[in-house]
């Protein structure tokens, strides 16, 4: 009886021990800290993440409180964008954020920018070299029976896209599009709007690194070239024709009008003149 009674306090005693280390682990796993990525503060959806010290920060967090694929480096969140809501003193894991070329153009615009698309072709896009990345000019040109007016109206815009491509493409140095998508300001934005349905757009393709500023003339106005005139617009020349009578016979001078002054013109057989009245004359 005793034996058994033995027995039976033995692995009472080892029951008592697992339990008790057991516990003591349980313990130890609940209080173990790990190294997290916390928000210093509340964090919108969408927003770009080019700065991360700026809004997150390492700090400690019960390992039992973690979430799923938590982040534990800074260097994971540069150039990504904010999925959801990250409420302040809250850890981030991968589920929140997104790489910032996944998210679509909007996750590309600087801050405070616009995204605005023009029609174009070949010949406005520099032949077709006008690429994502690409820095141009853009001239803004309209043809009047007054001549062709141009006039420089942006310098050193960024492009985001040709046509649905946000990226440059590797495989070819060209393409021909039929629109390209500017990052602008909103002031530029307002203001390419006021010209893009009133004339032609050229974009003035700039070398890699070029920041210059081009000296226009005044109020930005490049050329003003008239149109050539057709041989049938021309404006007749005021004239008349004396004609003396002697007899039956009839001396005909005919004269021009050139710098408020009549003068003799020696070639009225060739030209067509018109009378001070308005009328044409002729021999």
């Amino acid at each position: 009886m005793k034996s058994k009674t033995m027995i039976l306090m033995v692995v009472a005693v080892v029951c008592g021990l697992v339990a008790s280390y057991l516990t003591s682990q349980l313990i130890a796993q609940k209080n173990k800290k790990v190294n997290l990525v916390v928000a210093k503060k509340a964090v919108s959806q969408w927003t770009p993440i080019k700065n991360p010290d700026e809004l997150f920060e390492l700090k400690e967090w019960p390992e039992a409180d973690a979430p799923q694929n938590p982040i534990i480096d800074m260097k994971d969140l540069k150039d990504r964008v904010v999925l959801k809501d990250i409420d302040a003193d809250k850890p981030v894991s991968m589920s929140m954020l997104q790489d910032k070329s996944k998210v679509g153009l909007e996750g590309m615009l600087d801050p405070k920018s616009r995204g605005m698309a023009i029609v174009v072709n070949a010949a406005s896009t520099a032949g077709g070299f006008v690429l994502s990345g690409s820095k141009v000019d853009i001239v803004h040109t309209t043809r009047s029976s007054a001549g062709a007016d141009t006039k420089l109206i942006l310098e050193n815009v960024l492009v985001r896209a040709v046509d649905q491509q946000p990226v440059r493409p590797e495989d070819r140095a060209s393409q021909v599009p039929t629109t390209v998508t500017l990052q602008l300001t909103p002031e530029q934005a307002l203001k390419l709007c006021t010209y893009k349905d009133t004339g032609a757009l050229t974009l003035l393709l700039r070398p890699f690194g070029d920041n210059s500023v081009m000296e226009a003339t005044k109020d930005n106005q490049i050329a003003k070239l008239p149109d050539p005139i057709q041989p049938s617009e021309k404006k007749r020349k005021k004239g008349f024709v004396q004609v003396i009578m002697n007899g039956l016979g009839a001396k005909q001078t005919p004269f021009i009008q050139e710098e408020k002054k009549w003068r003799n013109d020696m070639e009225r057989g060739s030209q067509e003149y018109q009378s001070p009245t308005g009328d044409s004359e002729g021999k």
